[in-house]
């Protein structure tokens, strides 16, 4: 992946802090009950400034979601074109949790729950949200795929392959939010060790789609 410029990481940090204070106040006070005037307060920042990184609040919840789907579709894309997709997905999940503080990921994921459960127009976001995740990956994955086919691919084929690299990635999303939640016990080896178990215990029997073996690391 190409690397980020100082400006951009700059950017990067300061929409991270931002999220970090709101996610706070989303979990000590509520969702609904938490403004934007409240955000930019805990935050130094003006409400201008606010929306200069972000639209809306519920963007500001997403966010690190939002980054993480970003992260998953660049290193789907690096991957080889033969590469089996879902070596190329549990590639991408590898590198993903590798990167993370898994700790504070943990901790992050617990007040995310927590504040999903007491808000039910930011679960209807969630379920959009995902959704697009899921297209967003496996079209990364369908561009990769059909590069490396070297014919001519009919409609009909073309259409059933993305139900299933969509559903691919449904379950790629599930082995990540397992882990991430519920290993709060393990060390990062030990998270990694389940990661890959899981992948090996759900890969897919067609050999082009989940492969013979795990991804080159």
């Amino acid at each position: 992946m190409p690397k980020p410029t100082l400006r951009e990481l700059s950017r990067q940090a300061s929409r991270r802090r931002i999220a970090d204070v709101a996610l706070e106040l989303f979990d000590e006070h509520g969702y609904d009950a938490t403004t934007v005037e409240e955000i930019a307060a805990a935050a130094g920042i003006s409400e201008r400034t606010f929306f200069r990184y972000f639209a809306t609040k519920d963007e500001a919840f997403f966010s690190t979601a939002t980054e993480d789907t970003a992260t998953v579709v660049e290193l789907v894309r690096s991957r080889p074109g033969t590469e089996a997709p879902w070596n190329a997905l549990q590639y991408a999940v590898e590198q993903l949790l590798g990167e993370l503080d898994q700790d504070a990921e943990y901790e992050r994921s617990r007040r995310y729950r927590a504040i999903l459960a007491g808000s039910a127009d930011l679960t209807a976001h969630q379920f959009a949200r995902m959704s697009d995740s899921q297209d967003r990956i496996g079209e990364a994955l369908w561009e990769r795929w059909s590069a490396a086919q070297q014919r001519e691919i009919l409609d009909a084929e073309a259409a059933d392959m993305r139900v299933v690299l969509r559903a691919l990635v449904g379950s790629m999303l599930g082995v990540l939010s397992e882990v991430i939640m519920h290993t709060e016990d393990r060390t990062p080896e030990g998270r990694m060790t389940l990661v890959r178990s899981t992948f090996d215990a759900i890969r897919p029997g067609r050999a082009d789609i989940g492969g013979a073996a795990s991804p080159s690391r």
